[in-house]
């Protein structure tokens, strides 16, 4: 009789132990993300900052907030040439406006097709209104936000042909 008494506080034991350690663990997981409460926030103010310096023409400050990715596809001279020369010269705009979205976060998001996904993403729309030589005209875009380091950085979205921001997520 004493024996099974004691194998069953044994097992009372480790039952609470486990239990503990498992709780811990969990706590341990979560502790991460409570303090990324002001990653939408953060999100939203680079691609606020991004069309910012679109706005008032300096493409060179907006190139810099870029994601490596985005650097490599465009070269800051080319960036810099391309968007003054069909914004300014072929539209013949000065400024426009723009609306974004709320953030909204998406997990393992392929951005441009063929490159691995990112585990972690905020996808934010804009639509950007113009008055040029052409009339008012607006372009719709997505952008995505991810984090290159300790750094927040833009990427403009690439799907494969056909796909929209919304199936790409599922």
């Amino acid at each position: 009789m004493l024996r099974r008494k004691n194998r069953n506080a044994l097992f009372k034991k480790i039952g609470f132990i486990a239990i503990v350690v498992l709780l811990l663990w969990l706590i341990g997981r979560t502790i991460p993300y409570l303090f990324r409460a002001e990653a939408p926030d953060e999100a939203a103010a680079i691609v606020e900052e991004f069309y910012n310096y679109e706005q008032a023409g300096d493409f060179g400050s907006s190139w810099e907030l870029f994601h490596p990715l985005m650097k490599e596809r465009f070269p800051k001279s080319v960036y810099l040439q391309s968007r003054a020369h069909i914004f300014m010269q072929h539209f013949g705009v000065e400024t426009f406006d723009f609306e974004m979205e709320k953030p909204e976060r998406e997990f393992d998001v392929t951005v441009i097709d063929g490159v691995k996904p990112f585990p972690e993403a905020y996808r934010i729309g804009i639509t950007q209104q113009y008055t040029g030589t052409f009339g008012q005209f607006k372009i719709v875009q997505t952008c995505y936000v991810v984090q290159d380091g300790e750094e927040w950085t833009l990427l403009w979205y690439y799907p494969k042909h056909g796909d929209s921001p919304d199936e790409s997520s599922e």
